[in-house]
């Protein structure tokens, strides 16, 4: 048990210090790109509520309307979401905007995505969610980050909370997974990313032959493509250390939503095979079934309780420095109470979520995945 811990603390320690070659440092690289015109890939399905406010952000950025492209994809949407767009385009004509409809042999955001990429005009492939918010100097960072030699561009996204329990919750363990990727991404080892703010070359896109090789599993279209560009190009991977460039997307409004959202993000996963990552994920979870097995043998006797709540204080600690300074570079605040009740809830979420996703299908839009 001890052993156990002792591990996850230098995990700890080499999350910290990634998250911050990755923030503070620049890697060393070639010429910056100058002004290389971008193209924005918005699949969407069912976004009708939200995709005006995308395309407002996306209108509003300092990058200069003549230098990028906004290319929306609809997946067979049952809404509005086509009409919305449409009426936005009209009242926003210094916008470059490309409404595409899926045909009905192609579903799924994958198809999506590479609709918009064949049809997109720009040197760097930009994609998004429709339910995200951008800031004004999104793009402008993420043409900074695209040096010669840089193929691929991380964005962080954070989690807009509506001051529920239940959201800043989601903000805290969201802001796990964003800083892991970001940590891991400042030691040269891509892990995750998310594809409501990821940024690559078209031609890298070409080269890996997109999404190929990974169109059967329903979510992922991010984290297997990251990896196929880092297995060609393992020193062209960046993380966008620009607090600009950080993407906002809503907390899930139920507790439905949410178990879906994660069942589908935890059963990729299994997809993943042998390697870091995949490593990384058994230990989480072989983490967390101690520390709720932990309490069980102090009460015991098997172990003592100085030792059970020292090893206890030690993890609180030591995840609050690595946790804290992600949470505010995402979201600009953080939640102390929300993380030590997070201390509680977190290890049971693990282990459930992480056996469930084996079992358990989820559904995505009206749609079984």
């Amino acid at each position: 048990m001890v052993m156990v811990f002792g591990a996850y603390y230098m995990l700890l320690v080499f999350l910290c210090l990634g998250w911050w070659r990755s923030v503070k440092l620049r890697a060393a690289s070639g010429h910056q790109v100058s002004q290389p015109f971008i193209s924005v890939i918005i699949p969407v399905r069912n976004e009708a509520d939200t995709i005006a406010h995308l395309l407002d952000s996306l209108a509003q950025q300092d990058f200069g309307c003549k230098n990028f492209e906004v290319v929306v994809v609809n997946d067979h949407s049952v809404d509005k979401t086509e009409g919305v767009v449409n009426a936005w385009t009209k009242e926003n004509p210094e916008i470059s905007l490309a409404l595409l409809n899926q045909d009905a042999e192609h579903h799924g955001k994958k198809a999506a995505l590479t609709g918009g990429i064949g049809h997109a005009k720009g040197e760097i492939m930009v994609t998004t969610d429709g339910d995200c918010v951008v800031q004004p100097g999104w793009l402008s960072s993420i043409a900074a980050a695209f040096d010669d030699d840089a193929q691929l561009v991380v964005g962080a996204v954070g989690l807009q909370e509506d001051r529920s329990l239940f959201s800043t919750l989601q903000v805290m363990e969201f802001a796990s997974l964003v800083g892991t990727g970001a940590a891991t991404l400042g030691w040269g080892i891509p892990t995750m990313c998310n594809g409501a703010n990821l940024a690559f070359r078209k031609s890298v896109f070409e080269e890996v032959n997109g999404y190929q090789g990974s169109e059967h599993i329903a979510s992922g279209d991010d984290e297997f493509f990251l990896r196929k560009v880092a297995s060609r190009h393992p020193r062209g991977i960046r993380f966008n250390n620009q607090s600009v460039g950080v993407v906002e997307t809503h907390a899930s409004k139920s507790i439905t939503d949410f178990f879906s959202q994660r069942i589908r993000w935890a059963g990729k996963w299994k997809a993943h095979g042998a390697g870091f990552s995949a490593a990384l994920a058994f230990f989480i979870f072989v983490f967390h079934n101690s520390t709720i097995l932990l309490p069980v043998l102090a009460g015991l006797g098997i172990l003592s309780w100085t030792v059970a709540l020292s090893l206890l204080a030690a993890k609180v600690l030591l995840e609050a420095v690595f946790l804290f300074p992600v949470v505010r570079f995402c979201t600009g605040k953080i939640y102390p109470l929300t993380f030590l009740m997070l201390q509680f809830i977190y290890p049971f979420y693990v282990v459930c979520f992480g056996l469930a996703a084996n079992f358990l299908s989820a559904e995505w839009k009206g749609r079984k995945i």
